[in-house]
Parts: structure tokens; sequence; C-alpha cells
């Protein structure tokens, strides 16, 4: 009887014990992945880290619970258990939760010193002889850069210094044909141009100067405040690029496509930017002093209060540009072709303006003081109060320009017949051997008066 008493005691202690385990193990395992999915975001080292110590937590909690369940159980059916054996018990669940703890740290040790092998594995093979293995180690130092931010920077120096040091500009690549890139460079290229900027270091630039990327593929890269200082980037697609204040100093952009690419303040000087193609360009502010930009095509580009002091402009098509407030003194506008572009407040001081287009462009209150006009046509042009002195205007087509309060006393080669064609008033100032055509009294509502008294 006793021994049907026993086992019957056994069987509902050990039932009793494994609805408790049971249920803990279910609430564990909710637990778990509730907090899993509150990890969003982070690295999955760092995922890892946190759920197996979470789980360690759950699952001592866990055996602590049973083990008292069983024990109470144990004790409330039969009074054989006494104190040395309840305090070995705790003892062992002590030892165990050591255990686990002293696993979650050998794991937190693992995954960094994962990360460091990982960090120098792909250096090394940077330097490997073949191209499918740089190729490799340049996409797992990306995947490294992602997965801990605090290496981001210098994982971008590292390839911003393989590409210098791999693909360096050379003197004679003006004339050059196109060649195609090695992929391990645009492959680097690519990384940095797509790398996410706000882990970047503030203060601190990418240095890609005197580099030859030339025919690179950069479309829609950010490459802002990168220093490109003498770099060849001949036919580079910059299409949508961003080039914000980037410093391409003496850099060739020959035939460059920069559609819709942003230059807010880049600086240019002395840029070879021949044949390139800037539509829909932002260079608004940017420095292009003494730049090479003949033949390019700056059709709707915004280059407003952007100083191009002595750049050469010859036959470069500026069809829509806004140039407010742009300084072109001294600049080369041979055959250039500006219809419709925003001139108004440019200055334009000694610039060259032989046989240009400004049909229907805004010249308002642009300073063109000893410019060179002659045969350019300003047909239905605004030269509202614009500055002419000393300006060259031999054979320069004034048909239905507006040149209203224009100062046209000093300028040179102006006869009566281009004053013909254009719209004036009693506002604008002629030389002395000119007569104000007759016309222009319609312009004005106290003509007949004068005209009576005189």
């Amino acid at each position: 009887m006793k021994t049907n008493e026993m086992s019957l005691i056994k069987t509902n202690e050990l039932t009793s014990l494994v609805l408790s385990i049971t249920l803990i193990f279910i609430l564990s395992l909710i637990l778990i992945l509730l907090f899993f999915f509150s990890l969003h975001g982070l690295p999955t080292e760092e995922k890892i880290t946190a759920v197996t110590k979470v789980m360690a937590i759950i699952a001592i909690f866990a055996w602590a619970m049973a083990i008292t369940i069983n024990a109470y159980n144990t004790s409330r059916l039969s009074l054989g258990i006494d104190q040395s054996t309840l305090g070995q018990l705790l003892s062992r669940v002590m030892a165990w939760e050591k255990k686990v703890e002293m696993g979650i740290n050998y794991t937190q040790s693992n995954v960094q010193e994962l990360d460091t092998e990982r960090f120098y594995q792909a250096i090394k093979h940077l330097g490997n002889e073949k191209i499918e293995t740089r190729f490799a180690a340049i996409y797992e130092l990306e995947r490294i850069a992602r997965d801990f931010p605090k290496n981001h920077w210098t994982i971008m120096e590292i390839l911003a210094a393989f590409i210098r040091e791999n693909a360096p500009a050379r003197r004679d690549s003006e004339n050059n044909l196109p060649e195609k890139l090695p992929t391990d460079i645009q492959t680097a290229l690519t990384v940095i141009g797509r790398r996410n900027a706000q882990y970047d270091l503030a203060n601190k630039k990418l240095d890609l100067r005197d580099i030859d990327i030339s025919n690179a593929d950069l479309m829609e890269a950010n490459l802002s405040g990168v220093i490109l200082i003498g770099s060849n980037l001949q036919w580079v697609n910059f299409i949508g690029a961003n080039l914000s204040g980037a410093n391409l100093t003496e850099a060739n952009l020959c035939g460059a496509v920069l559609y819709e690419a942003n230059l807010h303040k880049a600086i240019l000087p002395e840029a070879n930017l021949q044949e390139a193609v800037l539509r829909k360009v932002n260079l608004a502010k940017a420095i292009l002093y003494e730049a090479d930009l003949q033949g390019a095509m700056l059709y709707d580009a915004n280059l407003q209060d952007a100083v191009l002091y002595n750049s050469n402009l010859e036959e470069a098509i500026l069809c829509d540009t806004n140039l407010a407030g742009a300084n072109l003194e001294g600049c080369n506008l041979l055959g250039a072709n500006l219809i419709g572009s925003n001139l108004q407040g440019a200055k334009l001081i000694g610039a060259n303006l032989e046989g240009v287009l400004l049909s229907t462009a805004n010249l308002e209150e642009a300073n063109l003081y000893e410019a060179n006009l002659e045969e350019a046509n300003f047909y239905e042009a605004n030269l509202k109060y614009a500055t002419l002195t000393g300006a060259n205007l031999n054979q320069a087509i004034f048909q239905k320009a507006k040149i209203f309060g224009c100062d046209l006393s000093k300028c040179e080669n102006l006869e009566s017949q281009q004053l013909e064609l254009a719209l004036g008033d009693r506002t604008t100032i002629l030389p002395d051997n000119l007569e104000i055509p007759a016309h222009w009294c319609q312009n004005l509502v106290d003509c007949s008066v004068s005209d009576s008294e005189t």
C-alpha cells in the first residue's frame, strides 16, 4: 500500500513539475521574441549577445522556479527532505548561474575577436594579386562599416587610400582615349558614393586627390566635400551626384556628364570642363575662376552668384541659365548661346561677348563696363538700367530690346539705326551725336507736350 501511495505521490510530483516547466518555457519564449523584435536597428552580433543574456537569465529563473515548486510539493507530501538537501539544491543553482554568466562573457569576447579578425582579413585581402579577392575584400569592408558604425570613417579612408594608391593620375591623361575602369577601383568608388554620411566625422573630408578614374560611373553618388584636386575625371558619369562643397581645383572634367548634379559652393578654379554636360546642374555660389568651359552645355543650369572670373565660356550653351549676380568679369563668351538666360545684376566687366546670342535674356542692372558686344544679338532682351559705359556696340542688334534707363553716353560704335530698332524713352541717355528716335516718344505720356513746347 505504501508503495502505491509513494508511486502516486511521485507521479503527481512529476506532473506538477512538467506543467510548471512547460508554462515557464512558453512565457519565456514569448518574452524572448518580444525582446528580439524590440532590438530593431542594432547590428546582428549585438542582437545575439543581448538575446543570449536574456535567455540565460530566464533559464536560471525557470530552473529556480521549477526546483522551488518541486521542493514545495515534495515537502508538502513528504517531510523527508531536510535543510541540508535544500541547501545543496540552491548551491547547484548558483553554480549553474555562474557557468552561464561565464559563457555570456565568452560569447561577447568572441564577437569582439570576430570583428577584429574580419577587419584585418579584409585589409590583408585588399593587397591580393587576384582582382576577385580585392573585389570581395571591398564589399566585406563595407559590411563591417555598416555593422560597426564606429569603424565607418576609418574604412572609408582606407578605401580612399586604396584608390589613390592603385589609380594615380597620369599627367598625359588629357588626350587619352576612354578606358574601362578596373572593377576593384569602381567598386571602391561605389562603396564610398553610397556610404551612410551620417557616420562621417565632423570637419573631415575624404581625400581623392590626383587620381585617375576616367570613365567611372558615379551616378547619384554622395561625394559632398570630397577632395578631388588635380584628379582626372574625364567622361565620368556624375548624373544626379552630390558634389556640394567638393574641391575640384585643376580637375579634368572634360566630357563629364553632370546632369542635375549638385555642385553648390563647389571649388573649381582652373578646372577643365570642356564639352562637359552641365544641364540643370546646381553651381550656385561655386568658384570657377579661370575655369575652361569651352563648348560646355549649361542649359537651364543654376549659376546664381557663381564666380567665373576670367573663365573661358567660348561657344558654351547657356540657354535659360540662371546667372543672376554671377561674376563674369573678363570672361570669354565668344559665340556663346545665352538665349533666355538670367543675367540680372551680373558683372560682365571687360567680358568678351562678341557674337553672343542674348535674345530674350534678362540683363537688368547688369554691369557691362568696357565689354565687347560686337555683333551681339539682344533681340527682345531686357537691358533696363544696365551699365554700358565704354562698351563696344559695333553692329550689335537691339531689335525690340528694352534699354530704358540705360546710360549709352560713353559707349562706342553705337549708330542711330541700332536705336531705331530698340525700345527706349527719355530716361535713356544717348551720346551727344545721336538723337532720340521719334517712336520712343510713344512711351512717354508727356511727349506731345514736350514737342509742342519745342
